[in-house]
């Protein structure tokens, strides 16, 4: 699908700054997808900026979670999360001195730690890896599955998945060095047979940083029309990748044996290990017609979509809808004072205007989603078979396993219809 996907001039992104310190945080107990953290701490608690505060329940690879700011804990309280589910989150009142914001970062000999220390402090650090805009992982536990094949690689998307994110391309732009930083740490643990750098060709500032690399023979540069979307999926970019080099590898196969990272991963990898600073902070893009301008904030995990908008200007009158990681891919959430985890890299606060005035069941029989599937199947009566049992023939029923989950359906319907969540519930039924 070609997508000349165009952002309005006030929507644009025009600086990365620091966020505002926030008073208080609601730092959500799932960070990780599928990932539930018990809570070490308990109301009346007072914590230190960067200390760990929550931990997985089984799984020992995955991120550790962390205080952003000192203060006193309040307790555990309910929440609207990122993907629009409600779930437990710890909140805590600022009180006391920052140790690590505001601070004169002091680093550290990496290269001395060895792979298996590089490891835990990945995880110790509670770093997470958000290439998938939908199912952030942990970066610790995504390594270890590349790592023990002799023939793994390390992709490194320098675009985004949702061209109206904007995160992972505004930092390829500006960290490059800390991405590079972070994928020399990496490559330590791996010992990968080669680094692939997806880049948009159509980039020329990418493609000048991008010149430094080509000496080392173990880089691969694939260009990748980002007009035509979905064109950042792991699938996508293996492909694309085989047919450059003529591999006799499947795609199935490099996915498997390859480490998927972001440009934004990567960059906050690399602050957390170099200064061996707990990622207490994310890069958000924030944007939308509710708003007198935009940027991408460096933002304390915890804080609220409400105070991130305020400081560009809110007009919440005018708020329609608010949506996370995206308008393809992305996820709708039903409230302001939803906090920022670390699976978060955009949001939007998107005008009354700018949405169709009808009932989210009803659907206007237009075919938009029949007309966009890359897939070519029909969104709409798979919709209406398990959301209005219509019955339905078993060869509509099985195209779902054709779907690719890239949401153009879900961005194109004028009625805003959850229809790529929809398709997937039925093709997750089918892959019992």
């Amino acid at each position: 699908m070609r997508l000349d996907f165009s952002i309005k001039k006030k929507n644009a992104i025009q600086s990365i700054t620091t966020a505002f310190l926030p008073r208080k945080v609601l730092i959500p107990l799932k960070q990780e997808n599928g990932v539930l953290c018990a809570p070490l701490v308990k109301a009346g608690d007072r914590v230190q900026e960067g200390q760990v505060i929550a931990e997985a329940y089984s799984a020992s690879d995955s991120a550790k979670i962390h205080s952003s700011i000192p203060g006193i804990v309040l307790g555990v309280k309910k929440c609207s999360e990122y993907d629009g589910r409600y779930g437990d989150a710890i909140e805590i009142k600022l009180s006391g001195q920052f140790s690590h914001i505001g601070k004169n970062a002091r680093s550290f000999d990496w290269l001395s730690w060895g792979a298996s220390s590089i490891l835990n402090r990945i995880s110790v650090l509670g770093v997470v890896n958000n290439f998938s805009l939908r199912e952030s992982t942990s970066l610790c536990a995504d390594i270890k599955k590349a790592k023990d094949f002799s023939d793994s690689r390390i992709f490194v998307r320098l675009f985004d998945e949702d061209p109206s994110c904007q995160t992972d391309l505004a930092l390829a732009k500006s960290q490059f060095e800390k991405i590079l930083t972070g994928v020399e740490i990496i490559k330590e643990v791996m010992k990968p047979k080669e680094i692939v750098y997806a880049y948009a060709k159509n980039d020329t500032q990418i493609q000048v940083k991008l010149m430094a690399l080509k000496e080392d023979e173990s880089n691969v540069f694939i260009p990748i029309d980002t007009r035509l979307y979905p064109c950042g999926k792991k699938a996508t970019l293996a492909e694309k990748l085989k047919k450059q080099c003529k591999l006799p590898e499947d795609e199935r196969t490099i996915v498997e044996r390859s480490l998927f990272v972001d440009a934004t991963t990567l960059a906050i990898f690399a602050d957390a290990l170099v200064y061996n600073v707990p990622v207490e902070r994310v890069y958000v893009n924030v944007y939308g017609d509710c708003l007198k301008s935009s940027a991408i904030l460096k933002v304390c995990v915890g804080e609220s979509f409400l105070n991130l908008a305020k400081q560009l200007g809110l007009d919440s009158k005018k708020i329609g809808k608010i949506v996370v990681n995206g308008v393809m891919r992305g996820f709708s959430v039903p409230s302001l004072e939803t906090p920022v985890s670390k699976s978060v890299k955009s949001v939007a606060f998107i005008s009354k205007t700018d949405l169709a005035d009808y009932s989210s069941a009803f659907c206007l029989g237009c075919g938009s989603c029949r007309a966009s599937c890359p897939a070519k199947i029909y969104p709409d009566i798979i919709y209406a078979s398990v959301v209005k049992s219509v019955k339905m023939p078993q060869d509509f029923i099985r195209s779902s396993l054709l779907c690719i989950e890239c949401g153009v359906c879900n961005a194109v319907c004028p009625t805003k219809l959850p229809l790529g969540e929809i398709v997937k519930i039925l093709k997750d039924k089918q892959n019992v």
